[in-house]
């Protein structure tokens, strides 16, 4: 019950800093593009282990929220720079052998990436990018027992599709996917020295909050 709390408190607050931003964002000249995407996010296991039981903990299902922030830099505008706040929060589960599950705790993340977008087609964009990623556990347990550890390097691409229909409103069905590697001081302390490659999906749809690009 208090991770879930805290998850819906941190969701609270990133709502409500998202909406004081929306007025003042809403006033920027035309030349620069504001949207924010809703989806839901995968990631993949964080850390697994079968010396004596074989388990694995990866984070649950996630909603996935983030803000853009772009400007076209060439007079075709086909290139466009964007600056992504990326964050999501759900609660980490242990899978067992036996099919069983458990809830661990709440995790969230932040990140903060620089990417290059490309017009492929009037209704079809493409986004790689580079940043960086921090792990926001609940509480100080498990894997996270010795601090979250340090800013993970991030890098990313995404795909949006923009459909007729949505363009009043900057409308648009996005993908997003990134990769980084993962490892804590707890579980370096527990014999683990090697990082682990750790995968995140999004799926979602992108509005414009400002200009449209």
């Amino acid at each position: 019950m208090t991770n879930g709390r805290a998850g819906r408190r941190a969701v609270g607050r990133f709502v409500i800093a998202l909406a004081l931003l929306a007025c003042p964002l809403a006033r920027l000249p035309a030349q620069v593009s504001v949207h924010l995407s809703a989806g839901a996010r995968y990631t993949t296991t964080l850390v697994s282990d079968s010396i004596i039981t074989k388990f694995s903990v990866r984070p649950a299902i996630a909603p996935a929220l983030a803000l853009t922030v772009g400007t076209p830099i060439d007079t075709t505008g086909k290139w466009t720079v964007e600056a992504i706040v990326d964050w999501s929060h759900s609660d980490m589960i242990r899978h067992d052998a036996d099919g069983s599950t458990q809830a661990i705790g709440g995790l969230g993340t932040l990140a903060f990436s620089v990417g290059m977008r490309r017009n492929l087609l009037p209704w079809l964009s493409a986004r790689a990018s580079v940043g960086g990623l921090k792990y926001l556990p609940a509480s100080k347990t498990g894997i996270f027992g010795l601090d979250s550890g340090a800013i993970f390097a991030l890098g990313g691409i995404a795909v949006e599709a923009a459909p007729p229909f949505g363009a009043r409103w900057g409308l648009a069905f996005e993908t997003r996917a990134d990769l980084h590697q993962f490892i804590t001081p707890a579980l370096r302390a527990e014999g683990f020295q090697d990082s682990r490659r750790v995968a995140r999906v999004a799926l979602g749809v992108r509005a414009g909050l400002g200009a449209a690009r």
